[in-house]
């Protein structure tokens, strides 16, 4: 089988918050609704994609508990074909509970679990050989996997000639210290999209000033940084090519896997040869639908219904 995306990254269980007007004082009790639903950036960008309907493959790790067994079950059943090991130091999968709030943002609490032995002899270069993009998600969460992110990127891009993105998050475990930031530098010669938001645009890049951030990605290798906004929208830039395209205004119900969201709706795009432009807007319609959903994650008629198509 040959297919669209193969993701490689990070599979959690999270635990999500209706949104709250803001963070509640010690010492009380607040009524909420919880969801549980799949996580990650790389679980939650490989089902967006399979509900696009994108032929969709994820390599990943995870435990030998019932909830490792439900996530399995969740990928599956949105058609994505995983590719997964199971951990023999950690039972339990990555677990994450998210705080949400009305204005989209959120507080996230990750124990990363199995993620945490993700290892390089788990990679199966046979299913990047049959793939016609290759997206490298939740860098930070498969540590053990830094030693060989470059030469899967470059496999990828150099071996099979496909597209080949980064999306990196953020960095609650080991910081922003030099070692930290350059485990990620020193992959963007091989990095053709790297996803980031303003927050961690500037913690990587070491700058408070987000074009001078762009300028120096670039000047290190990457070709093209993709940048979510949030209410502001989302950012195409590159050596010549400077694109924005406007957020679509929604009810925020589930803030949590939005941007994994609209990941998955750029790489759609990308990969139907819309322009520029049209990739940026279908994605942030993408991003929109799935922050309006209850549960599950955008289908093809829905982010077309936002798009007025």
């Amino acid at each position: 089988m040959s297919y669209d995306v193969v993701i490689i990254g990070d599979v959690f269980y999270d635990i999500m918050t209706s949104p709250l007007e803001d963070y509640p004082e010690r010492d009380t009790q607040v009524g909420v609704e919880f969801l549980t639903s799949l996580g990650g950036q790389a679980g939650n960008c490989a089902a967006a994609c399979a509900s696009l309907g994108l032929r969709t493959a994820l390599i990943c790790k995870v435990g030998s508990d019932e909830l490792s067994t439900l996530l399995l079950s969740v990928l599956e059943g949105y058609g994505v074909e995983c590719f997964t090991s199971v951990s023999e130091r950690f039972r339990s999968p990555g677990i994450t509970v998210s705080i949400a709030f009305r204005d989209g943002s959120r507080t996230m609490f990750s124990y990363r679990g199995a993620n945490l032995d993700l290892r390089h002899e788990d990679i199966d270069y046979d299913v990047l050989r049959r793939a016609r993009f290759l997206m490298r998600a939740g860098h930070w969460n498969t540590p053990s996997l830094f030693a060989a992110n470059k030469k899967i990127l470059e496999f990828a891009r150099r071996e099979c000639g496909i597209p080949t993105a980064l999306d990196i998050g953020w960095s609650a475990y080991l910081g922003w210290g030099e070692d930290a930031r350059n485990s990620v530098l020193e992959l963007l010669p091989e990095t053709e999209f790297l996803f980031v938001n303003e927050r961690e645009l500037k913690a990587l890049a070491g700058i408070s000033d987000v074009k001078k951030c762009v300028r120096k990605l670039l000047d290190l290798g990457c070709e093209n940084v993709v940048l979510h906004l949030g209410e502001r929208g989302s950012a195409w830039l590159s050596e010549d090519l400077e694109v924005r395209v406007g957020a679509f205004r929604v009810e925020v119900r589930r803030p949590t896997g939005a941007g994994d969201a609209f990941n998955a709706g750029f790489i759609f795009a990308f990969l139907k040869g819309k322009s520029p432009e049209d990739c940026l807007r279908f994605a942030n319609a993408c991003g929109a639908a799935h922050l309006q959903k209850g549960e599950g994650y955008p289908t093809l008629e829905e982010v077309k219904a936002l798009l007025g198509e």
